[in-house]
């Protein structure tokens, strides 16, 4: 009786074991992936959501860097939202991606349907290596290279209005022309990126779809418009959102050229953050500034995805 109660406890341990075996087996390979993970995690949770939840807590709270914290609820945005100085710079923000991401993009894509069209792949590599450099330059160098240019008693700007016999132009100093010189300065320096990725895009379109266009008798302009226009939404999607975040939070530039002046012309919310958090000590202030562009931007991203995806071609 004992043999055969041990050779039924045998048999039954061998038809658990495949399957403990196989869990086993499982539960190692999760364990490793969790492992393998852990760095990113740890960097993600100690550097995205901490900062995330902190300007979130700082948003509902009056903080003092030697006192009591106090709760105040949403007195904060409501004193952001009344603030003569955040609406203006609120309205400066979205006025100067306005004014850059169009054009921005515009350039960018003529650039890249230029540099496309040429034969020689060393050219094009040139070229596109060219136009890339600065975006690998800080965008601090890139802002104190402008400053010359711009410079009202030295700057080439002006140098070049005196070969027309023109006035010199205060283009930093002036509350009409500033924030629209800014602009220009992003247009002409900040196309890198657009440029290699519309020619990527660009070179992925097959060339008999032109050769088509061609003999249909369709022109330079007609045949980009009816058939690079249509095939290139999705980089153009891609552009146009990451333009106007970049567009959204600027700061270096206004930081280093003209400090949100002449008479808050030129104050955007990033600057408008710093200004607050850093002159004024209202973290609360700046963290609520801070999250309700965040909900604006966001709110803009959804309209241009959307916006986007009744024409968009894959």
């Amino acid at each position: 009786m004992s043999s055969i109660t041990t050779k039924n406890d045998a048999q039954a341990a061998t038809k658990v074991w495949p399957s403990w075996s196989r869990l086993r087996y499982a539960t190692r390979e999760k364990l490793w992936g969790y492992f393998l993970i852990a760095p990113f995690m740890v960097f993600f949770i100690l550097f995205v959501l901490l900062p995330y939840g902190m300007v979130i807590w700082l948003s509902f709270v009056e903080w003092r860097p030697r006192g009591v914290t106090e709760f105040i609820g949403l007195r904060n945005y409501t004193d952001v939202i009344a603030m003569p100085a955040a609406r203006k710079a609120m309205i400066n923000s979205f006025y100067y991606a306005v004014l850059v991401v169009p054009l921005s993009i515009a350039l960018s894509l003529f650039t890249a349907i230029l540099i496309v069209s040429l034969r020689s792949r060393g050219l094009r590599s040139f070229f596109q290596a060219t136009f890339y450099l600065p975006g690998v330059i800080s965008g601090l160098a890139v802002a104190i290279i402008w400053r010359f240019v711009f410079d009202f008693h030295v700057g080439v700007l002006n140098y070049l209005l005196s070969y027309f016999t023109l006035e010199p132009v205060n283009w930093l100093g002036n509350i009409y022309t500033a924030l629209p010189s800014l602009a220009g300065m992003a247009i002409l320096s900040g196309n890198g990126v657009a440029v290699i990725i519309f020619c990527a895009a660009l070179l992925s379109i097959p060339g008999e779809l032109y050769d088509a266009a061609a003999v249909d008798g369709a022109t330079f302009w007609r045949k980009h418009w009816s058939v690079t226009l249509p095939l290139l939404t999705p980089a153009l999607l891609y552009v146009l959102v990451v333009s106007t975040l970049g567009a959204l939070q600027v700061f270096v530039p206004i930081y280093v050229l003209t400090r949100g002046g002449p008479v808050h012309s030129t104050m955007t919310v990033g600057y408008y953050i710093y200004n607050q958090l850093v002159f004024y000590g209202s973290a609360g202030t700046a963290a609520a500034a801070g999250l309700l562009l965040l909900i604006a931007t966001i709110g803009l991203t959804i309209f241009q995805f959307r916006r986007f995806s009744r024409v968009i071609e894959f």
